[in-house]
């Protein structure tokens, strides 16, 4: 099992908003590279969604004909715009990168510029499925974040790379794991691993609370 820790102390650099401040606005979904994993990473979601609807129809529950779901660290709102073609998935996103805003008015998706793992977690409504798609990597304490996430909703769906190493990673990433690694990561967050798949250099994993 693998996990590395990139930086030095205890913030890294590329987890804050003075990193993010000017970066430019990166179109995942409209990109080659990127696109199939956020496909995959759709249809986890709507896996996921599908299973709650089950549940409240079986517990004769109204609560789930639209499920709630939030995606952390949304980016320009990709994922968020493939979801908006499933009417029993209402989802939101949360990103603090100012250039990301553009993006979901272009898109047409429900957005807040809010410090999701920061300032504001206590504003972010994580819903029944929540969405952390190429995000851990990039914080500070991922292991935190995951189980935070794990008090809330039932379902998670993440990715991150699975081929990342010491000296052979994105500059921007603060955290890298193997595919042993990163379920490790999320069960310790209190969810079971449904599915754990790979997409080009992306794993993706699709996982249930447990408890």
């Amino acid at each position: 099992m693998g996990e590395w820790k990139l930086f030095e102390g205890d913030i890294p650099h590329v987890s804050t908003f003075e990193f993010h401040k000017d970066r430019a606005r990166a179109p995942h979904v409209d990109q080659p590279q990127h696109r199939p994993r956020l496909q995959r990473a759709c249809e986890l979601v709507v896996d996921a969604a599908d299973e709650l609807v089950v549940e409240a129809s079986l517990s004769e529950s109204s609560t789930a004909a639209v499920v709630d779901v939030s995606d952390l660290g949304c980016g320009d709102g990709g994922l968020l715009q493939l979801l908006a073609e499933h009417p029993h998935i209402e989802g939101r996103g949360y990103d603090f990168q100012p250039s990301n805003a553009v993006g979901w008015q272009q898109r047409g998706v429900s957005a807040q510029a809010l410090d999701v793992f920061g300032a504001d977690r206590d504003k972010v409504r994580l819903g029944d499925v929540a969405v952390v798609t190429e995000v851990l990597e990039h914080l500070a304490d991922p292991h935190d974040v995951v189980r935070w996430i794990g008090k809330s909703a039932q379902w998670i769906v993440a990715s991150s790379p699975w081929q990342e190493r010491p000296g052979r990673h994105d500059e921007c990433h603060a955290w890298a794991w193997d595919l042993a690694g990163y379920q490790a990561l999320i069960r310790q967050g209190g969810y079971s691993i449904e599915v754990h798949d790979r997409v080009g250099p992306f794993q993706l994993i699709l996982g249930r609370r447990t408890s």
